[in-house]
């Protein structure tokens, strides 16, 4: 069945065009909504008038719009979303009359119901006759015009009390779905100390509508948030890299807003990549670490680095996926989630499980030395199948009020429960650590 109505409207719904007179600036907040601010220049006439704002989200919350100006006072907002549709056209055309073609042939009839299968009509030929016909048997269906109550997209219509006539700015603001950000790193790794670091944020729009030119903030930090109103123009409706500069760090209360250094064209329905730095030559630090579970001890290969103007870096370091290259060969180390670094501390990475290290833990005495107190000691073997010494972290977790009464090798004490081992283990060789226990509970 072919719909002429809704096939001329689906041209000019696709046809949509961006205001150019929009001066946007969007806060990307990391958990799925964003801020718009929109300042727009409207000409007005004195007295009472009508202003209609579009180019607007089709996921916004209709109770966050605001509009604001100091050239005229505000009486009411209206957000209109009753947008054109297959459904709402029919259900706006219930009981008149309408033309279809079936069979080669045109009629005429006045459309009484409809559901997902079938239309409901009753002839204009045979006097009381109803019809039930299914939807996919009909080549077309002509209607006369479009409902005045439908529009092609959302609108805002603010009704305003002016005091002269001319042209004004307002400024525009609402929250809305549809927006995200995400970053991605990459690590481009030398196989020594050294490596190139760069991060990329993904822009991934669809929300209902472009944003030409718009001063973007990216706000990292997870903020406190009703669900939306009801009422948004969803409900109604059943990449290109930039070129590299740092973004800038902007304080704002307990969150970390970062603006990008250039304004981006976000287009509708797009997913864009856009630099937030570029460090070379940072200064890492390659080992491997093992923490024993009882489902799963492999040695992990991990990457370091200090967060620090040392570095080169120094700012608060989204969370974000972080994908290692290698230097010399350009090949694919591996990826994985990066949990975020603030300024100062240390960044870890996970490489990938290593082949050449393996490791072997077990508990070799356990004994009941107080009526709630035990003792426990650990064996763990660490072999290095390398043609190099390597250093490798083995980190314990331990339970209620411990004491360490014996060690083979200096630990660090990380928390109340965690403790660090630093061995060196030569090439070709096994690295025996021991450790005893007292708990007490």
């Amino acid at each position: 069945m072919r719909f002429v109505l809704t096939l001329i409207l689906a041209i000019v719904i696709c046809a949509v065009s961006v205001a150019d007179d929009r001066d946007i600036t969007i806060n990307i907040y990391n958990d799925g909504f964003s801020q718009v601010t929109e300042g727009r220049r409207v000409n007005i006439t004195k007295g009472e008038d009508v202003i209609s704002l579009d180019d607007i989200a089709v996921k916004l919350d209709p109770a966050s719009i605001d509009v604001r100006s100091n050239k005229f006072d505000i009486r009411t907002i209206d957000y209109q979303y009753d947008l054109i549709c297959g459904e709402r056209i029919y259900q706006k055309y219930l009981g008149e009359n309408i033309e279809y073609k079936k069979d080669d042939s045109l009629y005429t009839g006045k459309l009484l119901s409809y559901d997902d299968d079938y239309l409901y009509i009753a002839s204009n030929i045979y006097k009381g006759g109803v019809f039930i016909y299914e939807r996919k048997d009909f080549e077309y269906i002509k209607l006369p015009d479009i409902p005045a109550e439908l529009i092609t997209q959302p609108q805002i219509q603010v009704t305003i009390d002016s005091k002269a006539t001319g042209s004004g700015e307002i400024t525009l603001s609402y929250l809305t779905g549809g927006l995200s950000w995400h970053t991605e790193y990459h690590l481009i790794y030398d196989g020594g100390k050294s490596a190139d670091l760069s991060a990329r944020v993904n822009f991934v729009n669809e929300c209902g509508v472009a944003f030409p030119n718009a001063d973007i903030i990216l706000v990292a930090g997870q903020v406190e948030r009703e669900e939306a109103t009801s009422g948004s123009a969803e409900q109604a409706v059943s990449g290109t890299a930039v070129k590299a500069r740092e973004a800038k760090l902007e304080p704002l209360v307990d969150y970390h807003r970062y603006r990008l250094p250039f304004r981006v064209t976000i287009g509708e329905r797009e997913n864009k990549q856009a630099y937030m730095f570029e460090q070379p030559e940072i200064e890492v630090e390659h080992y491997y670490k093992y923490e024993w579970s009882e489902t799963k001890s492999d040695v992990k290969a991990m990457i370091s680095f200090k967060n620090d103007k040392t570095s080169g870096l120094g700012l608060p370091l989204p969370a974000g996926r972080m994908n290692i290259f290698d230097k010399k060969t350009g090949s694919f180390l591996g990826s994985g989630m990066f949990e975020g670094t603030p300024s100062g501390e240390k960044a870890e990475i996970y490489l990938g499980t290593a082949f050449d290290i393996t490791a072997e833990r077990k508990r070799i005495e356990h004994k009941k030395i107080g009526r709630n107190r035990n003792s426990d000691t650990f064996e763990i073997k660490i072999r290095n199948h390398k043609s190099e010494s390597v250093m490798v972290i083995v980190a314990e977790e331990l339970y209620g009020y411990w004491d360490i009464v014996s060690e083979s090798d200096d630990f660090i004490k990380k928390d109340f429960q965690n403790i660090e081992f630093n061995l060196i283990v030569k090439p070709g060789q096994e690295k025996t650590l021991t450790y005893s226990v007292e708990y007490s509970y």
